[in-house]
């Protein structure tokens, strides 16, 4: 007949024949997670982001941006790339389609010819915190099976205990990275919405300064037509009418105030000119 104890000590070589098994696949995770670790602060040290593309994995983010035909994956990685808020994209090379989307999400697996674009350094805090969560649950599981195990003999009792210490110790430092990990993940986002934000506020500046142009370039024709006494249009006052129209539209494809400014100082030369003339 079997014994209590020929059982206890089935249930405890049973226990930590698993709780090897846990602790090899922890091994192998850790060892994942420490090389991301060193390749996201390669990544940091020498300011890269580009792209890493994923095969049969997609990201939709948490909202769309622009979607279209494209020919290639870069051009799918500039559409996203030329966008502040694009956090990754989905492209499909057979059927020449990019995905833009914004968000911070988890990668979801997609068609077998789905590719996920993501920043380098986002790919890398995206594996980083998977790995981290992996780990967490490997430290759970080991301590609960360790924890069931009846403390029979004290040389097994005692190697629990220092098994044990091992993973709390280990198991504060994945909660405290796993923090850190989140607060780089919010920082990345704040930073994309204050670019937004300022370019906002550009892009308000600059239709101001072309309102202001442009109704200065019209009290000065009405001046210089007062000043020389022209009852209708001349050859000449359409010529350079002509030249102040065609100063104002290119005025458009400036992105600054400097721009601008330059073309604003142009236009009051010419004025200027006209009148001494």
């Amino acid at each position: 007949m079997t014994s209590v104890n020929d059982i206890q000590n089935d249930k405890i070589a049973s226990t930590l024949i698993k709780i090897e098994t846990l602790q090899k696949e922890y091994e192998v995770i850790l060892q994942q997670y420490q090389e991301s670790v060193k390749n996201y602060i390669t990544s940091l040290q020498t300011n890269s982001n580009n792209f890493i593309a994923l095969k049969g994995r997609s990201w939709w983010g948490t909202s769309g941006l622009a979607e279209g035909p494209v020919s290639s994956q870069e051009e799918c990685e500039n559409m996203c790339a030329n966008s502040p808020e694009c956090s990754g994209a989905t492209f499909n090379p057979v059927k020449h389609y990019c995905w833009t989307r914004k968000g911070n999400s988890k990668l979801t697996v997609g068609r077998d010819d789905d590719y996920a674009l993501l920043t380098e350094q986002k790919s890398l805090l995206s594996t980083m915190k998977k790995l981290n969560e992996k780990l967490l649950s490997l430290n759970n599981q080991i301590s609960n099976e360790l924890t069931n195990i009846t403390p029979e003999v004290d040389a097994q009792n005692k190697e629990k205990e220092i098994k044990q210490q091992q993973l709390n110790s280990s198991y504060e430092k994945l909660l405290e990275q796993k923090v850190e990990l989140d607060n780089q993940l919010q920082d990345y986002y704040t930073i994309e919405n204050e670019e937004e934000n300022q370019s906002i506020v550009v892009n308000q500046q600059n239709v101001s300064l072309r309102f202001w142009i442009l109704i200065t370039c019209l009290v000065l024709i009405f001046t210089i037509k007062r000043i020389v006494g022209a009852t209708t249009l001349t050859v000449e006052m359409i010529y350079w009418l002509t030249i102040i129209i065609i100063l104002i539209i290119l005025t458009y494809t400036f992105s600054t105030p400097a721009g601008f400014m330059m073309f604003f100082v142009s236009i009051l030369g010419i004025f200027l000119y006209i009148s001494y003339k």
